[in-house]
């Protein structure tokens, strides 16, 4: 990158050591915007980056590796707001980091952002099935056979100004939200929208998701989803704009009597059914595949 010059995009993606392929890091690195335009970082939350990915990483002279060496259960909204703070870009978006976009993708989604600085922006991410899977990630393939399943899939890719982040203080940090399967996209949507800001799914941009083992996760991981999202619905009908834990912490605050109430009781709830599991702890061994 130009010394001196700060891009005008950043890509933020995150990482628990769980990730099967890098081939995301290619497809941004290809775009047609000129390389001093954008950066892209990876985030990962423990201490460990395997070599494809530093090998990948190291063919662009704008992206860069950040290891926050955490231990314990992985908490994804550490790593947004990392690549939050780390990031130097007027746009941040922040993709599925196994989606596959065309070389235009950020041009075209830049003017839209250049039109309305209020803008928040999704894509549709359409999904390759299993059996029409292919070993080798191939744009032209999955252009014929991706197909929407999840028309409101708020975690496939969102594109915003960083100033609207550090505005509501970036993603929820409670441990609530601590697991690998998230409700963090649809939260952070509520808060934006709470805020004021335009919201719009692009009718035409998509994002391309590879199969792969975890692309359906079982109904039975949602357990964590329950959960947050009776935080989520207490911030829809609050207006509220802030997480519990965020960014600046000297903007926390406690989860309100009621609400902790709730949780607790579902947290029991959800213990009985489903007994102790350490499935998100390092180093995610058996299930890595069921992150997405």
């Amino acid at each position: 990158m130009t010394p001196g010059k700060d891009p005008r995009i950043s890509i933020i993606m995150v990482d628990g050591s769980f990730r099967e392929s890098y081939h995301s890091v290619d497809f941004f690195g290809e775009q047609k915007i000129p390389a001093d335009d954008y950066e892209l970082l990876w985030v990962e939350y423990y201490d460990e980056v395997k070599p494809e990915l530093i090998e990948k990483v190291s063919k662009y002279p704008n992206f860069r590796i950040i290891t926050l060496e955490k231990e314990g259960f992985y908490h994804p909204s550490y790593c947004f707001n990392a690549g939050i703070c780390a990031s130097r870009g007027e746009v941040i978006f922040i993709p599925d980091a196994d989606v596959v976009v065309e070389d235009y993708f950020l041009e075209r989604a830049w003017a839209d952002h250049q039109a309305n600085d209020k803008l928040v922006m999704y894509f549709y991410r359409y999904n390759e099935f299993e059996k029409d899977h292919l070993p080798e990630v191939n744009i032209e393939h999955l252009r014929k056979v991706c197909v929407l399943t999840n028309p409101s899939n708020y975690g496939s890719c969102l594109s915003v100004r960083k100033k609207w982040l550090l505005e509501i203080n970036g993603y929820e940090q409670h441990p609530t939200f601590g697991s690998g399967f998230h409700a963090n996209g649809l939260d952070v949507y509520t808060r934006l929208k709470n805020l004021g800001l335009h919201v719009k799914w692009h009718p035409e941009l998509r994002l391309y998701h590879p199969w792969h083992p975890g692309t359906l996760v079982p109904s039975s991981f949602y357990n964590s989803y329950t959960i947050q999202k009776i935080v989520i619905n207490h911030r829809a009908v609050t207006l509220a704009t802030k997480p519990f834990q965020g960014i600046d912490f000297t903007q926390n605050s406690e989860l309100p009597a009621d609400l902790a109430a709730k949780i607790e009781a579902v947290t029991r709830t959800e213990a009985a059914k489903s007994g102790h599991d350490s499935r998100f702890r390092k180093p995610f061994t058996k299930l890595r595949a069921l992150f997405q």
